[in-house]
C-alpha cells in the first residue's frame, strides 16, 4: 500500500501545527477573552443592580445571554434590563465570532503548511 502522507506529514503533526498556530495567535485571543470577561462581569453587575437580583444571578444571566444560549429562567423585567440584555447578546456574539475567526485563521495556516509539505499548489483563502 502506498504512503498517502509524503514527507512525513501525519495527522499528529498537522494537529501540532494547528496548536502552534493557535498559540501564535493567543495574543489576539487573550485580548478578546479579557474583553469578554469584562463584558460579562460589568453586564452582570449592571443587570443585577437594575433588576434587583443577587450579583451571582446577574453574572449567570450575563454569561448565558452573551453566549446567546438564553435559557429563559431569568428574564429582564425593566426597560434598562432589556437594553442591557440586548447589548450583551449583540456584543457577546461579536466577541465569540472573533474567537472563531482566530481559530479559523490558525486552521487555514495549518492547511497551507500541510499542502506546502505535500508539494501541492498554494492554498488561497
Amino acid at each position: 500500500m502506498a504512503n498517502k502522507n509524503p514527507k512525513g506529514v501525519t495527522s499528529y503533526k498537522s494537529f501540532l501545527t494547528f496548536v502552534f498556530h493557535l498559540v501564535h495567535y493567543c495574543h489576539i485571543l487573550r485580548g478578546i477573552l479579557n474583553a469578554l470577561f469584562f463584558l460579562v462581569f460589568s453586564g452582570g453587575l449592571a443587570f443585577a443592580q437594575c433588576e434587583g437580583i443577587p450579583f451571582s444571578q446577574g453574572i449567570y444571566f450575563s454569561l448565558i445571554t452573551s453566549t446567546t444560549v438564553g435559557f429563559g429562567d431569568i428574564t429582564p423585567k425593566t426597560g434598562i434590563g432589556q437594553c442591557i440584555s440586548v447589548f450583551l447578546a449583540f456584543i457577546g456574539t461579536l466577541y465569540f465570532g472573533l474567537i472563531v475567526s482566530v481559530a479559523t485563521r490558525a486552521f487555514t495556516e495549518t492547511i497551507k503548511e500541510y499542502l506546502h509539505a505535500q508539494g501541492k499548489a498554494e492554498f488561497n483563502a
